[in-house]
């Protein structure tokens, strides 16, 4: 062997064995109330070793369109995946597993050599497709229309138990949406039915051993310097938020923070029709609901102290066999979470702030220890992918030629590479790139503008003895957020006897924004505009909690020429792809 191809065999052993695994922990519904201040091994593990990103953001705040959109790298516009719906909103469609879907970022990283493992709820309609066609020959499951054409049209429009997404070598998903009891998944494509006993069924704890096992396995059994990429998507904190028994009691006689907008009625403010007929007549919710939304507030950081144990656990692990240093790990949510922001009693979907920010914290080889990611820069659930190749050891320009949406650059900034070179005193300075001050906030509302009492505090019609309550499953039905004692099933249990409904969404809550963000200048504004005209501006530097709706109106004394630059922008976006996302000004 020459000593060229002898130095060549040792820079690629070199480049082989630096080549780091990687791990996302993606929570569902967690909000910027539920972050470290009740999880303390989180903290311990993930923000005193890692970096905290104070402005972490989806750019659509519910569940199937922002997981879709993490796992693509890119917004909703350019794959589809428009609400919960597997018809016309396209969640865990055919139509998405037959395109956007197979660039996905465990393909990806499968091509750099990477051992995938997802584990726990993919997309909310996974599992439930009975039809083994091409979309293409089913019209009515095409993205074209709001309208849900039939009752069974999410059935028929969705992918089967044994659809595997390019990619994964092992692959551990629920079917459905998120739940901790009583379920099915697919082990590898096969039906795996789970009851109700907490120490063989309980959902959490299942994504956390399934994931530790992939990784047992994988220090056993895989080839020497093969990395791995692990995804453990639990189902906490989304409702029911079931916790486990022994943290049942864990929040007992705590409330939902009481923050300025709490059961705030906005009127007179120019507000969308959704939030300004809150609780039908523009009211604030009853003691009822306020005591329902206190109890899921207690839920929901009792059920945080499973996946906090899922923490400690992995990080131990990872230390127990050596892979510790050479591994990054984000922690993140899939969307925010309002719990009585504007009147609203519970719920996501909307374009504020508990909704679209969400907490998000990285460790790993070369992230600075214990900081607070603030003026930096900002990132959104499409950096996910891109920043996950970068921490792969893929170059920028071989990240930005995949196409994505989002923007690697958020690697460089938890890198601390500006603070690096000005230690350095580097002379070859590189071409600065410009900074990514905006991004896209959409989302298209589903269907169920019918449902006559879904802002009401009260159902008095009493005629199914077996729930309490009559409506009409495509009218009324839960998607207008009815609650009672029929509720939850474990403790703690809600003890009312009343039965009242919780906003949800409407095809009016459909929307567009330009969030704009720059640390370094103090700005952080945001502009709005839904489907049916209204228009929404904050700027959240002076009105953090979005109490001032800076629009007047027609004629009523904004300068049209700011206005006619956030419709530019606001244009930009929603027709943009690729790089250009990273690109508007």
């Amino acid at each position: 062997m020459t000593l060229i191809n002898l130095l060549t065999l040792v820079a690629v052993t070199a480049v082989a064995k630096q080549q780091p695994n990687l791990i996302l922990i993606l929570t569902d519904d967690q909000n910027s109330h539920d972050d470290y201040k009740h999880m303390p091994k989180l903290k311990k593990y993930l923000a005193d070793e890692g970096t905290t990103i104070k402005n972490a953001f989806v750019s659509t705040p519910v569940c199937c369109p922002s997981r879709s959109s993490i796992y693509t790298g890119k917004y909703i516009h350019n794959i589809g995946v428009h609400n919960n719906s597997a018809g016309a909103g396209g969640c865990g469609s055919l139509e998405f597993a037959n395109g956007p879907e197979k660039q996905n970022i465990a393909h990806f990283l499968n091509e750099r050599n990477y051992h995938t493992s997802f584990s726990g709820k993919y997309l909310n309609n996974y599992g439930f497709g009975s039809n083994e066609g091409s979309t293409f020959a089913l019209p009515q499951c095409l993205n074209s229309t709001f309208t849900q054409e039939a009752a069974n049209m999410d059935w028929a429009c969705a992918m089967p138990i044994h659809h595997i997404p390019r990619g994964w070598n092992n692959w551990q998903a629920l079917v459905g949406n998120s739940i901790y009891y009583n379920y099915s998944m697919s082990n590898n494509g096969q039906r795996e039915e789970h009851g109700n006993i907490y120490s063989e069924d309980y959902f959490i704890d299942v994504v956390k051993n399934r994931s530790m096992e992939f990784i047992a396995d994988h220090h056993e059994n895989a080839p020497p310097n093969q990395p791995f990429f692990v995804t453990a998507a639990v189902p906490g904190v989304h409702e029911p938020a079931d916790p486990a028994p022994q943290h049942a009691n864990y929040s007992a006689g705590m409330k939902a923070p009481r923050n300025p907008n709490y059961n705030k009625v906005m009127a007179d403010d120019n507000r969308h029709w959704m939030i300004e007929n809150v609780n039908v007549n523009g009211s604030q919710f009853n003691e009822t609901v306020e005591g329902f939304v206190d109890l899921l507030y207690r839920r929901r950081l009792a059920v945080l102290q499973s996946i906090d144990d899922f923490v400690e656990e992995l990080v131990l692990q990872l230390e127990s066999i050596g892979e510790l240093s050479n591994t990054y790990i984000i922690y993140t949510s899939d969307n925010g979470y309002h719990l009585g922001e504007f009147a609203v009693p519970i719920d996501k979907r909307l374009p504020y702030e508990s909704d679209v920010r969400v907490p998000t914290y990285v460790r790993g080889p070369g992230v600075r220890k214990g900081h607070e990611m603030v003026k930096e820069g900002f990132m959104v659930n499409v950096d996910i992918s891109p920043t996950l190749l970068r921490m792969s050891g893929a170059g920028d320009q071989e990240v930005e030629g995949l196409g994505f949406d989002g923007s690697g650059e958020v690697y460089d900034l938890l890198m601390g590479e500006t603070e690096k070179g000005k230690e350095k005193g580097k002379k070859k300075k590189k071409k600065k790139k410009k900074k990514r001050t905006t991004f896209l906030l959409e989302y298209e509302g589903e269907n169920f503008d019918g449902c006559f009492g879904y802002l009401n505090n009260t159902y008095n019609e009493v005629v199914d003895d077996d729930v309490g309550y009559t409506f009409n499953k495509m009218k009324d039905g839960i998607n207008c957020g009815l609650r009672g004692p029929f509720s939850y099933k474990t403790e703690p249990l809600w003890e009312g006897t009343e039965t009242f409904g919780t906003i949800q969404d409407a095809t009016n809550n459909t929307y567009n924004c330009v969030r704009e963000i720059d640390g370094e200048e103090g700005i952080d504004m945001q502009f709005c505009k839904f489907v049916t005209g209204e228009v929404e501006i904050y700027d959240l530097v002076d009105d953090p909690y979005q109490l001032s709706n800076l629009y007047k109106g027609v004629g009523g004394g904004n300068d049209q020429r700011e206005l006619d630059e956030w419709e530019r922008k606001l244009k930009e976006l929603k027709e943009c792809e690729g790089g250009a996302c990273s690109n508007v000004r």
